[in-house]
């Protein structure tokens, strides 16, 4: 692995999203690196669009 594709590019620490009183996404935390192929995966209305965004 090259140093580049050591670098977090991405890092998010207790994500929480809420819309009035709905929590759309509770408490997630990751990273991605550089160079890394990242998927995001659930179910309809599991929060993926928001965390994205």
């Amino acid at each position: 692995m090259s140093e580049a594709q050591n670098v977090v590019a991405l890092d998010v620490r207790s994500l929480t999203i809420r819309y009035g009183d709905l929590t759309a996404v509770n408490d997630i935390t990751f990273s991605a690196r550089h160079g890394e192929v990242t998927a995001v995966l659930g179910r309809n209305g599991a929060g993926k669009t928001s965390t994205i965004e």
